[in-house]
This record gives C-alpha cells, structure tokens and sequence, in this order.
C-alpha cells in the first residue's frame, strides 16, 4: 500500500506533455521496429539476435493485436497491456534483472519492465514518458485529457488512473547529481529516501538501454571487474551521457590506472577510450 501510495502521489505531480498522444492508435505494420528496440536491451549480454527470446516478444505482441480489437475503449486496452504483459513475461521481481533474464526466466526489475511497457505502447502508437527518478524508472502517458501511469514492480495495483489537472506542481528539474550516489543502481525503490523524491527528469528508450549498461558495469565495479566495468559504462555514456556515468567512469579509470593486475598497454587503452569518450561530451563541472 504504501508503494501505491508514494506513485499515485508523484503521478498527480507530473507536468503534462507538450505533445499530446496521437488520435489514431494502430499497430506499427513493421514489426522490425519493435525488434530493433528491444534488441538495444538484449545487446548488453549478446543475445539481440536469440531468435527465441524475439520470437516470445512477438508472440505476446500478436496476442495483444487480437486483444486490441476487442477492446472499445483506450482505457481498456491500456490496462489489458499492463496485465497481458505482466502475467506472459513478468513473473518474478528482481531488481537488477537485463532483458535477457525478464525474457528467459521472466525475472524483471522496473528498468526491464518499463522498457517492454514502452515499447509495446510505441507499437500501439501511442506516446508516453519514461519518468527516470534517482534509482527508479516508471512510464507516464496522457490520453484524451485523461492520465496513466505503468507502475511494473506493482503486478496488482501498477495501471493507475490519474488526474491531468493535478500535474501541474512539477516543472521537469533535472536529476540532482547531489542526490545519485556513483553506485545507485536504477532498480532501488522508495524506502532509500527518506524524503520523497521532487526530481526527476524524462527520458528516451535509448537512454533506458544506457542505464541498464550502467547497471552492469556497478555490479562488475563491485566484483573487481574493472576492465569490463569500464567497457560497460563507455557504453552507458555513449547511450545516455550523464552526470550519473561521469562519475562512475571516473571511479573505475582510477581503479583501472593503479590496478597492478591489468597490464600497461591495456590501462593506456582504457584511459584513451576514456578521455576520448568524455571530450566535447561532458556535462558535468566535476573534475
């Protein structure tokens, strides 16, 4: 309950969208497009091209068609998304889950079932906002001056119904870097702060996929695998550049420079694939 409680509560406080969702909401007729979104996800562990893994991805979104034209409302099928999706593919909540994991063993944290919600509600034609707080992630979407909000950890209580008119309180801030520890993982929930959280920022299923790399390369940090770490967040940055991956990039590059087990050459390619990453792209003033 309080979980429903803390996202009902932000979801009344999100500002509307400039553009409004499209009128019309049919089927992309390439089914190629949601393949290459999804791919970008199963990329961090070399399965973009697991024929099975596309293949259940595609069967849940056939079903979905059919579901589609049953249904005579937005509403009603907006919430036979959520929970078609949640009862194929979301089974078990482990916070720091890829896609490979949700798809295989239907083990799914916020980042991966967000990204199956919007890329499913991109199908469908429909826009939506991917609201990225300091260690969470959730969808928000408007719709013929009504509001909704994809909540994926809350397979019961997670399509809520929410008020356009109250959305006016926040104005979009970007995530304060004071507040993101280096290690926050994306996947954490609400218990961390003990304030609720007044910032957030919107973001693309691009810059999703990049989270999810940073993901990776904090757990590879943490293990003392700094050389694949270090691989895993020049990624993070390319996809999604960062305050949150500057700093993580900057941990391991010391790590990488004085760790006697990786081998001089190595260190010298790691540090120019650094400073060349973070050149002309940097955004933030640490140094």
């Amino acid at each position: 309950m309080k979980r429903w409680i803390f996202i009902w509560t932000l979801a009344l406080t999100l500002i509307e969208a400039a553009g409004q969702e499209i009128n019309e909401h049919a089927p992309s007729t390439n089914g190629a497009v949601a393949t290459t979104e999804l791919s970008q996800f199963l990329s961090i562990s070399g399965s973009e091209e697991d024929s099975a893994l596309i293949h259940k991805f595609d069967r849940l979104i056939k079903k979905l068609e059919k579901i589609q034209d049953r249904r005579n409302s937005d509403y009603a099928f907006l919430k036979s998304i959520f929970y078609k999706t949640h009862t194929s593919l979301l089974n078990e909540y482990d916070r720091l889950a890829t896609m490979d994991q949700t798809l295989q063993k239907g083990k799914f944290g916020c980042l991966t079932g967000t990204a199956l919600y919007a890329i499913i509600l991109e199908h469908f034609g429909y826009e939506y906002q991917i609201i990225e707080l300091p260690n969470h992630v959730f969808i928000h979407l408007t719709l013929d001056e009504k509001s909704y909000v994809f909540e994926s950890t809350l397979p019961s209580e997670g399509f809520m119904k929410t008020s356009v008119e109250m959305e006016q309180l926040l104005k979009q801030p970007w995530l304060s870097s004071r507040r993101i520890s280096e290690l926050t993982t994306v996947g954490n929930w609400f218990e961390d702060f003990k304030d609720l959280p007044n910032q957030y920022t919107t973001i693309n299923l691009q810059q999703l996929a990049g989270l999810q790399y940073f993901n990776e390369s904090a757990k590879h940090y943490l293990n003392k695998d700094y050389a694949v770490a270090m691989d895993m967040v020049l990624k993070a940055y390319e996809l999604y550049p960062s305050e949150r991956n500057e700093k993580l990039m900057q941990l391991i590059i010391n790590k990488i420079l004085k760790y006697d087990l990786i081998k001089e050459e190595l260190k010298n390619q790691y540090l120019e694939r650094y400073v060349s990453s973070i050149k002309g792209k940097k955004i933030s003033q640490t140094k």
